[in-house]
């Protein structure tokens, strides 16, 4: 019997109009953007939702800060961004090389201050690149390009291999970090599927990958060595980010378009906790 059997899903908060990118807190509250609304949103725990700011643009995906603060990907606002719990807006970053990002998406945060962050633009088709960005010093790169919209993005947790969800190939690759995370190594791929969108994408504390499957409507369960353990229906065929959080990180949340909702179920393992987007004890 797989450990992945008869899990079920709650519907935590509903009416939220393209809910992605999720991160929860200490106090039992998770934040998400709104992408279509251009907004940051809070569902409390118990499930009142309520709106943190209005960006103007399209966020994507929004990542605590230790500080309680976060960060967020905007797509039309072509930046890296900050917001306080108080839903103040600053720009942290939106060039690179001279140039404006092409539209974020998708971002995880290493140590010190380092951020990795998806910069597909808003073309499906088009060529989209992973950037560095040094949040202490301003200083952004170019990691990798030519990515057909690279989108969720995530590290293992030992820190040396940086994991990104290219959304139009229909697959997952694995980076290795090189000079201190300051390059990366040539590009693998870790899981090819036959087909849909590998969205957002979040490790287990077991090393498992999760991955919210746009189209298909699933969370699939890349075991550590590549191979699909689980393919889990979600209620609706737009799932678009998860990630774990609660007293134990074992409550594992899920954005879901179709059903405007905001989901979660207890997984039958923790989440890793280094580099999630989630506040962890």
């Amino acid at each position: 019997m797989s450990p992945f059997d008869g899990i079920q899903w709650n519907i935590l908060a509903t009416g939220i109009v393209s809910p992605e990118g999720p991160a929860a807190d200490l106090m039992g509250q998770i934040f998400l953007v709104s992408r279509w609304t251009g907004r940051v949103m809070r569902v409390d725990a118990n499930g009142h939702t309520s709106e943190l700011v209005f960006t103007g643009g399209k966020p994507q995906s929004i990542a605590f800060l230790k500080s309680g603060e976060m960060l967020l990907a905007d797509a039309e606002n072509r930046a890296l961004q900050q917001v306080t719990r108080t839903g103040m807006l600053s720009n942290v970053a939106n060039s690179v090389d001279g140039e404006r990002f092409f539209g974020p998406n998708d971002l995880v945060i290493a140590e010190e201050g380092i951020v990795y962050l998806t910069d597909p633009g808003l073309v499906f088709h088009g060529d989209g690149r992973v950037l560095r960005i040094d949040t202490l010093t301003g200083q952004t790169k170019v990691l990798a390009d030519g990515l057909k919209w690279p989108n969720g993005i995530t590290l293992t947790d030992d820190g040396r291999t940086l994991m990104v969800a290219e959304s139009a190939m229909h697959r997952v690759l694995r980076y290795e970090l090189l000079g201190d995370g300051k390059d990366l190594g040539s590009a693998e791929v870790f899981y090819q599927f036959d087909d849909h969108h590998p969205d957002g994408i979040a490790f287990d504390a077991v090393g498992n990958l999760l991955v919210a499957m746009s189209g298909s409507g699933t969370v699939a369960v890349v075991s550590p060595t590549g191979n699909l353990l689980a393919s889990i229906p979600t209620g609706g065929t737009k799932c678009t980010n998860c990630v774990f959080g609660g007293d134990d990180f074992q409550t594992l949340y899920l954005t879901e378009d179709d059903q405007q909702a905001l989901l979660s179920t207890r997984w039958p393992f923790s989440g890793q906790k280094r580099f999630s987007r989630s506040l962890s004890r």
